[in-house]
């Protein structure tokens, strides 16, 4: 089968996200599996990228407006073109560049589907959003977003907790073309050695953004510190609300006691982590939760929120602990059970490393693609 998946940005970029990788580790697990895969991704002006990827990799031009996302044009272009050269069976989008994709394969008889990476796909809100300029370009983004995947043949998501929320905002009709794939992780993070013994120290990595909850952890630390002086915590990600942060670490008078670290490579956490007690995730909102995933893959102990898709893999008292999003009291209590119960916490570390050894797999999550794929095409 020969496979066409495109996304914004790259995985190599510094603006990259979960988007970006799971498009880049399906590509990889496809092409295992014998088919053709190819990628488009966008790159900006000035921005120099070297990959060498298993995979087939196209490159247009990244543009943004103000919110707006306008690789919309370069994709269409792009992509139009590539179909000339290469003539492929599936076209998979991830983003809104997707938003002209359903007219290109319908007119060319391809197969077209949508992965959604947000948790939900909102109405459009465009009309209300007139009054309010910011509003209004967030309403074109939500309109793009919503058209890409109101168009496609199958929407895809991470999560049961992703599909009902899509199936919501795109109506019940479409409820049956919305399918759940359960994303991988690298194999690297179930290698990971632990060397934590002793260790007093937490970590969260992802995007430094409201939704992660970092104001509550922080509050939770100034806590957890008075009881336990030699307790760390390691933030690694960049954002927009780093400095935020630091700021509000300051103002708590915990800022001894927090690391910003900025973005690392996979490597590099991997091997920071592997000396952490705890990882700590108090999201407010998770539409799948890779970072925890992660941990859970590389052994380490876990307290998260009760939000989004973390009940679907995380089971409280199991495989990690699970707490109310926004309760600093019980994320208190589940931190210092972690930190002051070590053997305990292994048991449920090493359940959760099981977990998702037997979940989260690429080459499954190609197999599932793969028939839902065959599937698109026998419509056709």
């Amino acid at each position: 089968m020969k496979i066409c998946l495109t996304i914004y940005s790259s995985p190599w970029s510094e603006f990259k996200g979960g988007g970006q990788l799971a498009v880049h580790h399906l590509a990889c697990a496809l092409q295992r599996m014998g088919h053709d895969v190819h990628v488009l991704y966008s790159k900006g002006p000035g921005e120099k990228i070297s990959a060498n990827p298993p995979y087939t990799v196209h490159w247009t031009s990244h543009f943004h407006c103000s919110t707006v996302n306008l690789d919309i044009f370069s994709f269409s272009r792009a992509l139009k073109r590539l179909i000339q050269w290469e003539g492929f069976d599936i076209l998979h989008g991830n983003a809104e560049e997707a938003f002209f994709f359903s007219d290109i394969a319908r007119k060319n008889k391809i197969g077209y589907l949508f992965t959604s990476h947000a948790n939900m796909i909102p109405e459009t809100g465009m009309v209300r959003g007139m009054l309010r300029p910011i509003s209004f370009l967030k309403s074109i983004n939500n309109y793009l977003l919503r058209s890409s995947a109101l168009n496609a043949s199958r929407v895809i998501t991470f999560s049961e907790f992703s599909r009902r929320l899509v199936a919501k905002g795109l109506g019940q009709e479409k409820r049956k073309n919305i399918m759940v794939v359960s994303p991988g992780i690298d194999a690297s993070w179930l290698e990971v050695k632990r060397q934590a013994e002793g260790s007093k120290d937490l970590v969260l990595w992802g995007r430094m953004e409201e939704q992660k909850g970092i104001p509550e952890l922080l509050r939770t630390l100034k806590e957890v510190a008075a009881r336990i002086p030699e307790a760390h915590l390691h933030l690694i990600g960049e954002g927009h609300m780093t400095e935020t942060y630091r700021k509000q670490a300051e103002g708590l008078g915990v800022i001894e006691q927090v690391t910003f670290h900025g973005w690392m490579d996979v490597d590099a956490i991997q091997q920071f982590i592997s000396k952490c007690a705890v990882g700590v995730f108090p999201s407010r909102i998770e539409s799948f939760g890779l970072s925890m995933a992660e941990a859970m893959g590389a052994g380490l102990p876990i307290v998260a929120t009760q939000v989004g898709a973390l009940p679907e893999f995380i089971e409280d008292g199991v495989t990690g602990r699970l707490v109310p999003p926004g309760n600093i009291p019980a994320l208190y209590r589940a931190i210092l059970e972690k930190l002051e119960n070590p053997k305990h916490s292994a048991t449920l570390a090493n359940a959760g490393r099981e977990r998702v050894r037997e979940r989260f797999s690429w080459d499954q999550a190609a197999h599932k693609m793969t028939d839902i794929y065959q599937s698109v095409l026998d419509e056709i």
